[in-house]
């Protein structure tokens, strides 16, 4: 079929590939094969489902079990050990205050 029939029949062929009606369609532009429109089934590939990639990664992580991860967490700021839940007037970063 030509790229312009094609364009004319596009929403048609989509529905009747769609519904099984036809197999496929070979799109041709000046007598060379351009593109070829077939339902995913008809490739062998399944219909892309965002929950198919749920748990794909699942065992792949391990944590080392010497890791507590109930403990709370410190970083390191500028010298200073600073805990989760500290607001940041508790926070001594050695820097000096700058007045006017």
């Amino acid at each position: 079929m030509t790229a312009t029939e094609f364009k004319a029949k596009c929403l048609d062929l989509l529905d009747r590939v769609n519904s099984g009606e036809i197999r496929r369609v070979r799109v041709t532009k000046r007598g060379k094969e351009v593109a070829v429109l077939a339902s995913p089934a008809e490739d062998g590939e399944a219909p892309w489902n965002p929950m198919s990639m749920f748990g794909a990664m699942k065992g792949s992580i391990v944590i080392d079990p010497s890791i507590d991860l109930d403990k709370p967490i410190y970083e390191q700021v500028f010298g200073t050990t600073v805990e989760a839940d500290m607001g940041l007037d508790e926070i001594d970063l050695g820097l000096e205050s700058h007045g006017a």
